[in-house]
């Protein structure tokens, strides 16, 4: 059965606002539109919508998933091409995962450092505060355990 944008919005959870960008934008170049302009979806087009939307969520350009999308129309014959497109965008998730897995553990050292502040009455990174340790101490401690 065919759906509005709105059908696959409910279904989806991307915005209608999104899909249409990614209309215009030539994303689904498979979309059946009638004589006033809506556009309805069959299910295999909202496959494709959810696709995209984990295409854009792993940091892929539109230009790219535009390419790739004229590849996948062109059949088995692009698979290699595809293949490496993805395996490719795997390992930018891969190298931002690592960069948010650094951020983690900056965030738990801070999150450690507060509470401990706040259990033992001590602030030893403020300047002005009469337990302060310096940065150097504060850039060791966090050395120790690994953070940069």
């Amino acid at each position: 059965m065919a759906k509005t944008i709105i059908d696959v919005e409910k279904q989806t959870g991307i915005s209608s606002r999104t899909i249409r960008f990614w209309l215009k934008k030539g994303l689904f170049p498979f979309v059946e539109r009638d004589k006033n302009g809506v556009n309805y979806f069959s299910d295999r087009d909202v496959e494709w919508v959810i696709w995209v939307d984990c295409l854009r969520k792993t940091g892929m350009s539109i230009e790219k998933i535009k390419h790739y999308i004229a590849l996948a129309a062109k059949g088995k014959s692009s698979a290699q091409l595809r293949l490496k497109m993805i395996e490719e965008q795997k390992e930018a998730v891969k190298a931002e995962i690592k960069k948010l897995e650094e951020i983690d553990k900056k965030l738990d050292y801070k999150i450690g450092y507060y509470k401990d502040m706040l259990t033992n009455n001590e602030d030893t990174i403020n300047p002005v505060s009469s337990t302060y340790e310096g940065v150097d101490s504060f850039r060791s401690k966090a050395k120790a355990i690994g953070l940069r």
